[in-house]
């Protein structure tokens, strides 16, 4: 009898298969490492399941906006003017970056980052770059001993959950420190609620998982919108009208004649004086905290009035309170501008507003400050002396785009 001793082949066989394992484990680590340098933002968002359907993305007539299925967005790398401005008679240039942000490219982080987000209050596309309130506060904090980078990731005519959108979608890959969520009255026009596919345990953090999943669609974000009916909104001046009841008369002086401006304004900042609106809206404020718990972040919100509640004699901030109340249920510092703006105002006979709601130059200098004193007082934020000397930006300032460059 013949006995074949096949020690070796088996030998050879578990040899070849460690090889291919720990070959394939460097490739794996080769190609995490190469999306990592090539990849913007990780692709957070994989696909987009809309109630129309239409996943295809248009460019608006302004040659700036992009519509896309989960809501507008600017155009990266663009460069328009806008020729003699509605509000400021003026030529006015927007540039954008490759995320589709007005602000410079972004470098190597070594400062304390700032993201903020925004509508055009934020956003300002009537105002030169170097004058928007988000860029003064970066070079205000320039001439303090704890230097910010700002970005600005605003744009106009979004709503609270298209901002979010934009903060999942790029805002979480310029890894920020601090995010500030600038918002606006007419935030509550309409609410979102979607839901974001998450690979399990720790490949929901690595790139080449997302890109795999991406490229083969593996998962859906399921948008659904929330758009209120003209009889939904009835409801809502009825609840309006019943807690202060309208009436004819000067707005800034009487409180009825107050709200009955609130109730005409019902679909646009009107909508934040109801009080069964604000139950759409809390479900967003909530996913803002989560997101800052997941990717370690500050959470910080900066609410904006309307010119009404600032110049009228009397006080009336029942929005400010319901969100006040929902930032502290969730440990949000909040900022509200109506006591400084309505302060500035009695002391200053300066205009503050361009309209109902769009800051003068002096409105933002009030309120790059004003929010500057509000970032400092609840960030740990790098001093001078805390960064390494061969990380050390330098400013360099220029009449362009890139006025306050960080290298």
């Amino acid at each position: 009898m013949c006995v074949v001793n096949n020690s070796p082949r088996r030998v050879n066989v578990v040899k070849n298969l460690v090889l291919s394992v720990t070959a394939f484990g460097f490739a794996l680590v080769a190609a995490e490492g190469l999306l990592r340098f090539v990849l913007v933002a990780p692709p957070r968002l994989i696909g987009i399941d809309t109630n129309n359907g239409n996943e295809e993305v248009e460019i608006a007539w302004d040659n700036l906006t992009l519509i896309t299925p989960s809501g507008t967005r600017l155009r990266p790398n663009a460069h328009v003017k806008i020729l003699n401005e509605r509000l400021t008679g003026r030529d006015i240039e927007i540039h954008t970056n490759s995320l589709g942000y007005r602000n410079r490219e972004l470098q190597q982080k070594t400062l304390t980052r700032v993201l903020f987000l925004g509508d055009s209050i934020t956003f300002e596309d009537y105002a030169h770059e170097p004058e928007t309130w988000v860029r003064q506060i970066e070079v205000r904090s320039w001439k303090t001993a704890y230097p910010l980078e700002t970005i600005n990731a605003a744009k106009g005519g979004l709503s609270m959950s298209d901002e979010l959108a934009i903060l999942e979608e790029t805002g979480i890959s310029t890894q920020p420190d601090v995010v500030v969520l600038g918002f606006y009255l007419n935030d509550l026009r309409e609410s979102y609620g979607f839901h974001v596919g998450q690979l399990p345990g720790l490949l929901d953090r690595s790139y080449l998982a997302w890109f795999l999943s991406k490229s083969i669609n593996l998962f859906h974000v399921h948008m659904e919108i929330r758009r209120f009916r003209s009889d939904e909104m009835h409801v809502f001046a009825a609840e309006i009208a019943h807690r202060v009841p309208p009436n004819e008369g000067n707005s800034l002086r009487d409180q009825g004649a107050f709200y009955r401006e609130v109730i005409q304004q019902l679909q646009d900042w009107g909508g934040s004086f109801s009080d069964l609106h604000w139950q759409f809206m809390t479900p967003l404020f909530e996913r803002f905290r989560a997101l800052a718990d997941r990717y370690g972040f500050l959470p910080l919100i900066v609410v904006f009035p309307v010119h009404l509640q600032v110049h009228a004699e009397f006080l009336e901030d029942f929005p400010q309170r319901k969100i006040a109340a929902i930032a502290r249920r969730l440990d949000i510092p909040l900022l509200d501008l109506l006591p400084i703006l309505r302060q500035v105002r009695l002391q200053n006979e300066r205009n503050l507003f361009h309209d109902h709601c769009h800051y003068t130059q002096f409105g933002d200098e009030v309120i790059s400050e004003a929010v500057l004193n509000f970032i400092n007082d609840n960030t740990k934020v790098r001093a001078f002396d805390q960064i390494p000397k061969h990380l050390m930006p330098t400013t360099q300032v220029s009449p362009e785009f890139d006025n306050y460059i960080l290298h």
